[in-house]
């Protein structure tokens, strides 16, 4: 693991050693004092492509309005690994004034990466940050995979660290278990840092080890768990240096990823405040004039909102809902208009912010055709109605799960596996909330207020046509029928159209709207009802 790991972090191309020397940091409130406008960007909940894409946005609007610098708000419990990435390498290119970075409340994981890319870290009290080890729910990273994972976030770290005065020990031990930091100090200059155990050895215990570019450096202990450390620059790390620093303290034992809190952030010099808690408290900091949020635009919030999952299993609730009322009761316009809406919003919220795939929206489309297929076309409820169902089932998950890769089947990356399980189990509510409503619809629709007025009423009279005559007389509803105590179960009659699986039928001198348990019976065929359940009457061949 130790040489993978190694090659994947570059070990063969010697490369740069992380930075142990903490210059004094660029102030930024100096650089904004009297006069600086600042303009507050938060960012929330998952990291994901429209998180970046909102950014560059409210970024562009913040300095066309002439910000000077730029506060990015962190309360995030992390997400995809790329996306971080590359709003790390968007704020060190490509956003022209200072940056930085306010935890509040929480920067864990792509928060963290984020944030060490900023000029400056601040943080609110009872806030913390840390813990960014790529991860698969449930699952162990091979070695080569993790060394895979690894990579580009430990060279991301090394390079932030690198331009903005950090030592890369405490971001190094925030990815991989088993890295050890220490706060060192050298006797006759004081000059203090953080190390990990290699540079311990070597600068505090005066022990022979290689100089920085030479690679990485192995420590001791079980090789599965062995991480690849590297050692201090040869300038702070000189032979005549050697073993003139003392240890001040262990900061972190390695047997967990470090975190920390807003005063440990302090003390270990990653942040520059912990008591930033409110707007004045920020703009006091930073010495601004003036100070302005820019805000998401209602539409994004919208859509943020709309795909959360709960509030997407109350809109799957709602469309099958309305679905089955509208089905039950042909006509009545509003169930089948909710339903429609649901659908609607279910589809177009996640594709207006990039979450949806086409991919999910026609696997879900297909559900949708395979299940009419079943309705309308072939009898009973098979092998097309259950794939149908679990094709809408997979479809509407997937489409609130970021994706990432190329190609017209991009699937969710590892560390959105929560994120995807998350959406399954709403789904799952959902479905067994629709399941019991379904039920009880079954049962009592008739009674229900509103709904059960809203069935047809109406009695056929002499100029509708004569009662019998299945041609001219208006069809009525089963609730009407069952209201009036005239249509029971055993009851005969004959179709007057074909039942594909539901049509009409003349029963007791009454055309009303019946439905099959699944087959399809002719015209003018003879049947008899063989359940009543609120308007819903069901009848069989009577043969």
């Amino acid at each position: 693991m130790l040489i993978v790991l190694a090659a994947a972090l570059g070990a063969d191309d010697a490369p740069p050693p992380p930075p142990t020397v903490t210059p004094a940091p660029v102030s930024v409130s100096q650089g904004v004092a009297g006069g600086g406008e600042v303009a507050v960007i938060r960012i929330e909940g998952m990291i994901y492509g429209f998180t970046l894409e909102s950014l560059q946005r409210r970024t562009d609007r913040a300095i066309a309005a002439g910000a000077t610098v730029i506060v990015i708000e962190l309360d995030t419990p992390g997400g995809m690994v790329i996306s971080a990435l590359k709003i790390a390498k968007y704020i060190k290119a490509d956003i022209p004034v200072p940056t930085v970075a306010w935890v509040h409340n929480e920067a864990y994981s792509a928060g963290i990466l984020i944030a060490s890319a900023c000029d400056q870290i601040v943080m609110s009290p009872a806030s913390t940050t840390g813990d960014c080890a790529p991860i698969v729910p449930g699952t162990e990273l091979a070695p080569t995979e993790r060394a895979k994972a690894l990579s580009p976030i430990l060279e991301e770290f090394r390079d932030n660290a690198q331009n903005n005065g950090y030592d890369y020990a405490m971001f190094h031990a925030m990815c991989v278990l088993n890295v050890e930091v220490y706060l060192i100090e050298h006797e006759d200059t004081k000059q203090r840092m953080l190390v990990n155990q290699a540079d311990h050895a070597i600068m505090v215990e005066g022990k022979e080890g290689k100089a920085a570019g030479a690679g990485p450096i192995p420590v001791t202990g079980p090789a599965a768990t062995q991480p690849v450390l590297y050692g201090v620059s040869p300038e702070v790390a000189t032979e005549a240096d050697r073993g003139k620093w003392k240890k001040i303290k262990l900061v972190h034992d390695g047997k967990t990823l470090l975190t920390v809190n807003q005063n440990r952030a302090v003390d270990i010099g990653l942040s520059q405040s912990k008591d930033i808690r409110t707007d004045g408290d920020l703009s006091q900091f930073l010495g601004a004039n003036s100070l302005t949020r820019v805000p998401q635009t209602w539409s994004e919030d919208a859509a943020g909102w709309l795909t959360s999952p709960w509030v997407r299993a109350i809109l799957v609730l709602a469309l099958l809902l309305g679905a089955y009322v509208e089905f039950q009761s042909p006509g009545l316009g509003a169930p089948g208009a909710v339903a429609v809406a649901a659908l609607v919003v279910l589809i177009g919220a996640p594709f207006l912010i990039g979450l949806a795939e086409v991919w999910h929206i026609l696997v879900f489309m297909l559900g949708v055709v395979l299940i009419l297929v079943e309705l309308l076309v072939i009898p009973g409820f098979g092998v097309f109605g259950v794939s149908g169902l679990i094709c809408m089932f997979v479809g509407l998950v997937m489409m609130v799960v970021p994706a990432a890769g190329t190609g017209p089947l991009r699937l969710p990356p590892p560390e959105m596996m929560n994120r995807l399980y998350l959406s399954t189990a709403w789904m799952v509510v959902s479905v067994i909330a629709s399941g019991t409503a379904f039920f009880y619809l079954l049962r009592h629709f008739e009674h229900i207020p509103l709904l059960g007025r809203m069935v047809l009423q109406n009695q056929p009279s002499s100029s509708e046509g004569a009662v019998g005559d299945p041609d001219n007389a208006p069809p009525v509803s089963g609730d009407e029928a069952i209201g009036g105590g005239r249509l029971k179960v055993g009851a005969t009659g004959r179709t007057t159209t074909e039942l594909r699986p539901s049509g009409r039928a003349q029963i007791d001198e009454q055309t009303v709207d019946v439905v099959t348990p699944g087959n399809f019976i002719e015209p003018g065929r003879p049947i008899k009802i063989i359940e009543v359940h609120g308007n819903r009457i069901i009848v069989d061949l009577d043969e």
